[in-house]
Protein backbone atom coordinates (compact mmCIF):
# COMPACT_ATOMS: atom_id res chain seq x y z
CA UNK A 1 0.00 0.00 0.00
CA UNK A 2 2.86 2.69 0.84
CA UNK A 3 4.11 2.00 -2.88
CA UNK A 4 0.89 3.06 -4.12
CA UNK A 5 1.08 6.12 -2.10
CA UNK A 6 4.73 7.61 -3.04
CA UNK A 7 3.67 6.15 -6.81
CA UNK A 8 0.34 8.49 -7.26
CA UNK A 9 1.99 10.95 -4.87
CA UNK A 10 4.66 11.35 -8.40
CA UNK A 11 2.28 11.28 -10.39
CA UNK A 12 0.01 13.94 -9.22
CA UNK A 13 2.38 16.70 -8.30
CA UNK A 14 2.42 19.47 -10.06
CA UNK A 15 5.99 19.51 -11.57
CA UNK A 16 7.74 19.04 -14.78
CA UNK A 17 8.09 15.59 -15.63
CA UNK A 18 12.06 16.02 -15.40
CA UNK A 19 11.48 17.47 -11.83
CA UNK A 20 9.77 14.62 -11.26
CA UNK A 21 12.16 11.63 -12.37
CA UNK A 22 15.17 13.33 -10.44
CA UNK A 23 12.98 13.06 -7.07
CA UNK A 24 12.15 9.53 -8.19
CA UNK A 25 15.88 8.97 -8.74
CA UNK A 26 16.55 10.78 -5.17
CA UNK A 27 14.07 7.88 -3.47
CA UNK A 28 15.10 4.40 -5.19
CA UNK A 29 18.34 5.12 -7.67
CA UNK A 30 18.88 5.36 -11.09
CA UNK A 31 19.04 2.04 -12.42
CA UNK A 32 15.55 0.48 -12.37
CA UNK A 33 13.87 1.92 -15.03
CA UNK A 34 10.72 0.14 -14.79
CA UNK A 35 10.11 1.27 -11.64
CA UNK A 36 11.28 5.12 -11.74
CA UNK A 37 8.67 4.99 -14.89
CA UNK A 38 5.96 3.62 -12.17
CA UNK A 39 7.05 6.49 -9.72
CA UNK A 40 6.00 8.80 -12.58
CA UNK A 41 4.03 7.33 -14.79
CA UNK A 42 6.52 8.15 -17.81
CA UNK A 43 7.48 5.74 -20.38
CA UNK A 44 10.60 3.89 -19.92
CA UNK A 45 11.92 5.02 -22.77
CA UNK A 46 11.82 8.25 -22.08
CA UNK A 47 13.24 7.75 -18.76
CA UNK A 48 16.22 6.03 -20.13
CA UNK A 49 16.50 8.90 -22.35
CA UNK A 50 16.39 11.77 -20.09
CA UNK A 51 18.33 9.77 -17.40
CA UNK A 52 21.16 8.29 -19.96
CA UNK A 53 21.73 11.22 -22.20
CA UNK A 54 19.49 14.62 -21.73
CA UNK A 55 20.73 15.54 -17.76
CA UNK A 56 24.21 14.84 -18.57
CA UNK A 57 23.83 17.42 -21.32
CA UNK A 58 21.86 19.95 -18.73
CA UNK A 59 24.80 19.27 -15.86
CA UNK A 60 23.02 16.87 -13.72
CA UNK A 61 25.17 14.39 -11.57
CA UNK A 62 24.38 11.24 -9.57
CA UNK A 63 26.24 10.56 -7.04
CA UNK A 64 26.04 7.45 -4.23
CA UNK A 65 25.48 8.75 -1.14
CA UNK A 66 27.47 6.21 1.34
CA UNK A 67 26.84 6.04 5.01
CA UNK A 68 30.10 5.95 6.37
CA UNK A 69 28.77 4.98 9.79
CA UNK A 70 27.58 1.53 8.65
CA UNK A 71 31.11 0.83 6.98
CA UNK A 72 32.80 1.42 10.52
CA UNK A 73 34.20 4.75 9.79
CA UNK A 74 34.24 8.23 11.32
CA UNK A 75 33.91 11.57 9.21
CA UNK A 76 36.63 14.49 9.83
CA UNK A 77 37.41 17.84 8.34
CA UNK A 78 40.79 19.22 8.92
CA UNK A 79 41.69 22.68 7.70
CA UNK A 80 45.50 23.11 6.76
CA UNK A 81 48.28 26.05 6.00
CA UNK A 82 51.12 24.13 4.40
CA UNK A 83 54.50 25.87 4.70
CA UNK A 84 55.88 28.12 1.85
CA UNK A 85 58.34 25.08 1.50
CA UNK A 86 55.46 22.51 0.74
CA UNK A 87 53.04 24.44 -1.06
CA UNK A 88 53.80 23.44 -4.22
CA UNK A 89 53.59 19.93 -3.11
CA UNK A 90 50.24 19.88 -1.54
CA UNK A 91 48.35 18.13 -4.36
CA UNK A 92 50.84 14.63 -4.02
CA UNK A 93 51.18 15.23 0.11
CA UNK A 94 47.68 14.90 -0.22
CA UNK A 95 47.37 11.87 -2.85
CA UNK A 96 49.69 9.67 -0.38
CA UNK A 97 47.19 10.57 2.25
CA UNK A 98 44.47 9.14 0.61
CA UNK A 99 46.88 5.80 -0.65
CA UNK A 100 47.97 5.71 3.31
CA UNK A 101 45.76 7.36 5.40
CA UNK A 102 42.07 7.30 4.02
CA UNK A 103 41.86 10.83 3.01
CA UNK A 104 38.62 10.97 0.46
CA UNK A 105 38.77 15.15 -0.82
CA UNK A 106 40.58 18.23 -0.44
CA UNK A 107 40.03 21.23 -1.91
CA UNK A 108 42.09 24.78 -1.55
CA UNK A 109 39.58 27.62 -0.69
CA UNK A 110 40.46 31.26 -1.67
CA UNK A 111 41.21 33.58 -1.16
CA UNK A 112 42.39 32.81 2.53
CA UNK A 113 44.40 29.84 0.78
CA UNK A 114 44.57 27.24 2.73
CA UNK A 115 43.39 23.63 2.17
CA UNK A 116 40.03 21.69 4.00
CA UNK A 117 40.59 18.13 3.95
CA UNK A 118 37.74 14.73 4.93
CA UNK A 119 38.89 11.90 6.32
CA UNK A 120 36.97 9.09 6.94
CA UNK A 121 38.61 6.85 9.88
CA UNK A 122 38.05 3.86 11.27
CA UNK A 123 36.42 4.40 14.88
CA UNK A 124 38.52 4.79 17.06
CA UNK A 125 41.79 6.37 15.96
CA UNK A 126 40.99 9.77 16.10
CA UNK A 127 43.54 11.18 18.64
CA UNK A 128 46.21 8.92 16.93
CA UNK A 129 45.36 10.58 13.65
CA UNK A 130 45.33 13.83 15.54
CA UNK A 131 49.22 13.38 16.51
CA UNK A 132 49.84 12.04 13.14
CA UNK A 133 48.86 15.60 11.64
CA UNK A 134 50.75 17.45 14.85
CA UNK A 135 53.76 15.27 14.07
CA UNK A 136 53.57 17.45 10.13
CA UNK A 137 53.20 20.68 11.76
CA UNK A 138 56.72 19.62 13.41
CA UNK A 139 59.02 18.81 11.22
CA UNK A 140 58.00 21.85 9.00
CA UNK A 141 55.12 20.91 6.19
CA UNK A 142 52.25 22.37 7.98
CA UNK A 143 52.29 25.67 9.29
CA UNK A 144 48.91 25.37 10.77
CA UNK A 145 46.11 23.10 11.15
CA UNK A 146 43.02 21.99 12.88
CA UNK A 147 41.26 18.62 12.95
CA UNK A 148 37.83 17.39 14.51
CA UNK A 149 35.16 14.67 14.15
CA UNK A 150 32.33 15.34 12.30
CA UNK A 151 29.12 15.28 14.60
CA UNK A 152 26.58 15.33 12.10
CA UNK A 153 26.64 15.00 8.50
CA UNK A 154 23.86 15.66 5.75
CA UNK A 155 23.89 15.39 1.97
CA UNK A 156 21.19 17.56 0.45
CA UNK A 157 19.12 17.11 -2.88
CA UNK A 158 18.83 19.50 -5.63
CA UNK A 159 15.27 21.15 -5.07
CA UNK A 160 13.82 20.55 -9.03
CA UNK A 161 10.87 22.66 -8.64
CA UNK A 162 13.94 26.11 -9.15
CA UNK A 163 15.41 24.95 -12.24
CA UNK A 164 13.99 25.65 -16.02
CA UNK A 165 14.60 22.53 -17.77
CA UNK A 166 13.64 24.13 -21.06
CA UNK A 167 16.05 26.66 -20.61
CA UNK A 168 18.91 24.67 -18.59
CA UNK A 169 18.87 27.46 -16.04
CA UNK A 170 17.79 27.99 -12.45
CA UNK A 171 14.70 30.37 -11.81
CA UNK A 172 14.64 30.87 -7.86
CA UNK A 173 11.44 32.95 -6.40
CA UNK A 174 13.42 33.47 -2.61
CA UNK A 175 10.48 34.58 -1.56
CA UNK A 176 9.06 31.31 -2.11
CA UNK A 177 12.16 29.43 -0.91
CA UNK A 178 11.67 31.53 2.60
CA UNK A 179 8.18 29.42 2.71
CA UNK A 180 10.22 25.96 2.16
CA UNK A 181 9.77 23.86 4.99
CA UNK A 182 13.74 23.26 6.89
CA UNK A 183 15.61 20.56 6.82
CA UNK A 184 16.82 19.27 10.56
CA UNK A 185 20.17 18.14 10.93
CA UNK A 186 20.05 14.53 11.83
CA UNK A 187 21.58 13.36 15.15
CA UNK A 188 24.22 10.99 15.18
CA UNK A 189 23.15 7.62 14.78
CA UNK A 190 24.83 4.85 17.25
CA UNK A 191 27.60 3.16 15.43
CA UNK A 192 27.58 -1.01 15.38
CA UNK A 193 29.96 -2.87 14.70
CA UNK A 194 30.02 -2.92 10.46
CA UNK A 195 29.32 -6.65 8.53
CA UNK A 196 30.99 -5.54 5.34
CA UNK A 197 32.85 -7.28 3.18
CA UNK A 198 35.89 -6.04 0.38
CA UNK A 199 32.98 -7.12 -2.47
CA UNK A 200 30.64 -4.44 -0.88
CA UNK A 201 33.36 -1.86 -1.03
CA UNK A 202 34.23 -2.78 -4.54
CA UNK A 203 30.78 -1.91 -5.69
CA UNK A 204 30.44 1.11 -3.49
CA UNK A 205 33.77 2.10 -5.22
CA UNK A 206 32.56 1.59 -8.50
CA UNK A 207 29.06 3.41 -7.94
CA UNK A 208 30.96 6.43 -6.62
CA UNK A 209 32.51 6.41 -9.96
CA UNK A 210 29.77 5.95 -11.77
CA UNK A 211 26.26 5.80 -10.27
CA UNK A 212 24.55 4.52 -13.50
CA UNK A 213 26.52 1.54 -13.89
CA UNK A 214 24.88 -1.74 -13.80
CA UNK A 215 26.43 -4.72 -12.25
CA UNK A 216 27.08 -6.85 -15.26
CA UNK A 217 29.61 -4.22 -16.30
CA UNK A 218 31.10 -3.79 -12.95
CA UNK A 219 31.57 -7.58 -12.47
CA UNK A 220 32.84 -7.41 -16.16
CA UNK A 221 35.10 -4.74 -15.27
CA UNK A 222 36.23 -6.05 -11.92
CA UNK A 223 36.48 -9.68 -13.65
CA UNK A 224 34.44 -10.97 -10.58
CA UNK A 225 31.59 -13.32 -11.42
CA UNK A 226 28.42 -11.50 -11.90
CA UNK A 227 26.42 -13.54 -9.77
CA UNK A 228 28.71 -12.90 -6.59
CA UNK A 229 28.41 -9.44 -7.10
CA UNK A 230 24.33 -9.63 -7.48
CA UNK A 231 24.11 -11.15 -4.14
CA UNK A 232 26.68 -8.33 -2.72
CA UNK A 233 24.58 -5.93 -4.14
CA UNK A 234 21.07 -7.01 -3.17
CA UNK A 235 21.71 -8.87 0.46
CA UNK A 236 24.72 -5.80 1.66
CA UNK A 237 24.27 -2.77 -0.12
CA UNK A 238 21.07 -2.51 -0.75
CA UNK A 239 19.55 -4.49 2.40
CA UNK A 240 21.71 -2.62 4.81
CA UNK A 241 21.14 0.74 3.15
CA UNK A 242 24.55 1.17 2.79
CA UNK A 243 24.07 3.41 -0.33
CA UNK A 244 20.77 4.44 1.31
CA UNK A 245 20.09 7.23 -1.32
CA UNK A 246 21.40 9.05 -4.71
CA UNK A 247 22.03 12.93 -4.61
CA UNK A 248 21.19 14.38 -7.67
CA UNK A 249 23.26 17.39 -8.31
CA UNK A 250 24.09 20.58 -10.96
CA UNK A 251 27.18 21.48 -12.24
CA UNK A 252 28.72 23.66 -14.93
CA UNK A 253 31.62 23.80 -16.53
CA UNK A 254 32.42 27.52 -15.75
CA UNK A 255 34.95 27.87 -18.59
CA UNK A 256 32.24 26.78 -21.32
CA UNK A 257 29.38 29.55 -20.23
CA UNK A 258 29.09 32.07 -18.12
CA UNK A 259 25.30 32.03 -17.42
CA UNK A 260 25.48 28.43 -16.81
CA UNK A 261 28.32 28.22 -14.44
CA UNK A 262 28.49 27.28 -10.83
CA UNK A 263 30.88 27.99 -7.89
CA UNK A 264 31.19 25.66 -4.94
CA UNK A 265 31.23 27.77 -1.96
CA UNK A 266 32.42 26.80 1.23
CA UNK A 267 30.08 28.59 4.30
CA UNK A 268 31.98 28.16 8.19
CA UNK A 269 30.00 29.31 10.82
CA UNK A 270 31.84 29.09 14.74
CA UNK A 271 30.52 30.59 18.05
CA UNK A 272 27.19 30.42 17.10
CA UNK A 273 24.75 30.32 20.23
CA UNK A 274 22.30 27.63 20.37
CA UNK A 275 19.52 30.02 18.79
CA UNK A 276 21.62 31.07 16.07
CA UNK A 277 22.70 27.84 14.92
CA UNK A 278 19.19 26.60 14.74
CA UNK A 279 17.67 29.76 12.24
CA UNK A 280 21.36 29.43 11.23
CA UNK A 281 20.56 25.48 9.93
CA UNK A 282 17.02 25.96 8.80
CA UNK A 283 17.85 29.28 6.56
CA UNK A 284 20.53 26.89 4.96
CA UNK A 285 18.64 23.74 4.20
CA UNK A 286 15.95 26.10 2.28
CA UNK A 287 18.83 26.70 -0.47
CA UNK A 288 18.22 25.03 -3.44
CA UNK A 289 22.05 24.70 -4.27
CA UNK A 290 22.93 23.19 -0.60
CA UNK A 291 24.91 20.41 -1.14
CA UNK A 292 26.17 19.48 2.22
CA UNK A 293 26.35 20.35 5.61
CA UNK A 294 28.40 19.46 8.89
CA UNK A 295 28.64 20.02 12.22
CA UNK A 296 31.70 19.58 14.09
CA UNK A 297 32.74 18.27 17.34
CA UNK A 298 33.92 21.97 18.43
CA UNK A 299 30.31 23.21 17.28
CA UNK A 300 31.61 25.09 13.95
CA UNK A 301 28.81 23.63 11.03
CA UNK A 302 29.98 24.02 8.07
CA UNK A 303 27.75 24.27 4.67
CA UNK A 304 28.59 23.57 1.24
CA UNK A 305 27.02 24.49 -1.82
CA UNK A 306 27.25 24.96 -5.71
CA UNK A 307 25.79 28.57 -6.81
CA UNK A 308 24.77 29.36 -10.11
CA UNK A 309 27.19 32.68 -10.53
CA UNK A 310 24.31 34.95 -11.26
CA UNK A 311 22.33 33.92 -7.88
CA UNK A 312 25.32 34.29 -5.94
CA UNK A 313 24.55 37.95 -4.14
CA UNK A 314 21.14 36.43 -3.88
CA UNK A 315 21.78 33.40 -2.11
CA UNK A 316 23.73 35.26 0.61
CA UNK A 317 21.23 38.22 0.50
CA UNK A 318 18.87 35.82 1.33
CA UNK A 319 20.81 34.41 4.06
CA UNK A 320 21.53 37.57 5.68
CA UNK A 321 17.62 38.53 6.09
CA UNK A 322 16.84 35.25 7.61
CA UNK A 323 19.99 35.42 10.18
CA UNK A 324 21.41 38.99 10.25
CA UNK A 325 24.13 40.34 11.83
CA UNK A 326 26.55 37.03 12.24
CA UNK A 327 29.44 39.67 11.87
CA UNK A 328 33.10 37.32 12.47
CA UNK A 329 30.64 34.16 13.29
CA UNK A 330 30.66 33.98 9.20
CA UNK A 331 33.90 33.19 6.78
CA UNK A 332 32.71 32.51 2.90
CA UNK A 333 35.28 30.48 1.10
CA UNK A 334 35.33 29.75 -2.66
CA UNK A 335 36.86 25.99 -3.86
CA UNK A 336 39.58 26.19 -6.14
CA UNK A 337 38.24 23.74 -8.83
CA UNK A 338 42.25 23.56 -9.89
CA UNK A 339 43.08 22.53 -6.29
CA UNK A 340 40.51 19.77 -5.82
CA UNK A 341 39.75 16.33 -6.03
CA UNK A 342 37.38 13.73 -4.43
CA UNK A 343 38.68 10.00 -4.06
CA UNK A 344 36.87 6.42 -3.68
CA UNK A 345 36.15 4.84 -0.37
CA UNK A 346 39.33 3.55 0.47
CA UNK A 347 38.39 0.15 -0.14
CA UNK A 348 42.62 -0.62 -0.81
CA UNK A 349 42.45 -0.44 3.52
CA UNK A 350 40.48 -3.30 4.05
CA UNK A 351 41.38 -6.66 5.01
CA UNK A 352 38.83 -8.53 6.85
CA UNK A 353 38.79 -5.28 8.77
CA UNK A 354 39.35 -1.67 8.42
CA UNK A 355 43.13 -1.57 8.58
CA UNK A 356 45.12 1.36 10.96
CA UNK A 357 48.91 1.29 11.58
CA UNK A 358 50.39 4.48 12.79
CA UNK A 359 53.72 3.32 13.60
CA UNK A 360 53.61 2.21 9.57
CA UNK A 361 51.67 5.55 8.48
CA UNK A 362 54.30 7.63 9.87
CA UNK A 363 57.29 5.35 8.51
CA UNK A 364 55.33 5.79 4.85
CA UNK A 365 55.11 9.31 5.40
CA UNK A 366 58.20 10.90 6.93
CA UNK A 367 60.80 8.04 5.73
CA UNK A 368 62.46 7.74 2.53
CA UNK A 369 59.09 7.93 0.71
CA UNK A 370 58.69 11.45 1.06
CA UNK A 371 60.65 12.77 -1.92
CA UNK A 372 58.54 10.59 -3.93
CA UNK A 373 55.66 11.69 -2.06
CA UNK A 374 56.53 15.82 -2.46
CA UNK A 375 56.47 15.46 -6.37
CA UNK A 376 53.04 13.17 -6.93
CA UNK A 377 49.99 14.66 -7.95
CA UNK A 378 46.77 13.45 -9.27
CA UNK A 379 45.94 12.53 -12.78
CA UNK A 380 43.55 14.85 -14.20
Amino acid sequence: MARVKSVQAFRDEPLDLEAKIIKAIQKVGPKNISLLSRLTGAHAETIRYKVKRQFGRLGFKIHADIDYAKLGLTLHWGTFQFTPRHAASAAGIFKTLNEKGYLSYYAKVVPQGNYVALFALPTGVTEEYRAFLNEMKDVGILASLSFDEVLSSQHHVMNPKYFNFQSGKWEVDWSKVEGERPVPLEKERPRTEPTVDYFDLLLIKELQIDALQHIVGIARKLKVHQKTLEYHYRVHVQKQKLIPAYVVRWMRNIERSMSHSVVVTRVTFKDLSASEFLKTQAAMSKIPFLWAEDLLKDGTYIATLCIPVQENFTTFDYLDSQVPNLGEKVQVGYVSPRDAWLFTISHHMFEGKWKFDLSRLRSDFFGRKFEKIRTEAPAA
